[in-house]
């Protein structure tokens, strides 16, 4: 019998690191992959020095052949800079969580986190405007419900110093869907198992990728649970807008 327990035991530390080396691989790939798109879009940029000054610079990226540059990458209020227009993905790898080592930790595995822009929106139950998105937080009050917010703390480096905006390919009547489609995902519960009950519960990057399912993007190619690196590395995104901090100066790329 000590022997049966002696091997059981066994066979789950194997599991266990067997799933341990494989996050950590898959995770990797995807970390490297991030890295390398977002140099490549940097290095399109070309500085814009009638926008610039000592605390912002802005680089206009070309657009490829296949990118759509016709929706402008970011909106500005005041002296706030909105990333992303209606129907973009705006997505951070810094988790923001209690704890430098927990932070790195879940910020190499799944990444941070991730909303879905909207623009004007009106029904008897809700509305939205250029300023809003719709996200699964799982830091709200009681049951942790997906909200429609304003996106206005995507607006400075607090609490992202990266940000990265995503776009898909889609004709305006898709976007409009991709809107309506995220807005009816307000109220779904805060999902925290990740991998089970994904019908009636939604996290951050799953509720982007139901979202996107339903106008048939496939923004999860692995069938995993959906997380913020499949978001950027999957075939159907590119990036449309990527800032960063460096020593307090925000360094802004934008599609253009």
């Amino acid at each position: 019998m000590r022997k049966i327990v002696k091997n059981v035991f066994l066979f789950i530390k194997c599991f266990i690191l067997f799933i341990l080396l494989w996050a950590t691989s898959h995770a990797t790939v995807k970390n490297t992959e991030k890295i390398i798109y977002v140099e490549k879009f940097k290095s399109r940029g070309v500085y814009q020095e009638e926008l610039s000054n000592e605390k912002r610079k802005f680089y206009k990226v070309s657009a490829k052949e296949n990118e759509d540059a016709s929706r402008k990458a970011y909106i500005t209020s005041g002296n706030r800079i909105y990333p992303g227009a209606n129907g973009d993905i705006l997505v951070s790898t810094e988790a923001t969580l209690i704890g430098p080592i927990v932070s790195g930790i879940v910020s190499f595995y799944v990444g941070g986190h991730a909303t879905i822009v909207t623009d004007e929106y009106n029904d008897y139950e809700i509305s939205s405007n250029k300023y809003s998105s719709v996200e699964a937080t799982g830091l709200e009050e009681d049951d942790n419900r997906s909200v429609l917010s304003n996106r206005a703390y995507w607006t400075n480096d607090d609490p992202f110093t990266e940000i990265i905006a995503l776009r898909v390919n889609l004709t305006e009547n898709e976007i409009k869907e991709v809107q309506s489609n995220a807005i009816a995902l307000v109220g779904d519960e805060y999902n925290y198992s990740f991998l089970f009950n994904t019908l009636k519960k939604s996290y951050c990057s799953d509720l982007v990728s139901k979202t996107f399912s339903h106008v048939g993007v496939n923004l999860n190619k692995d069938s995993f649970a959906t997380t913020i690196y499949d978001l950027i590395v999957t075939n159907e995104t590119y990036i449309s807008y990527y800032s960063c901090y460096i020593d307090e100066v925000m360094y802004i790329y934008y599609l253009g």
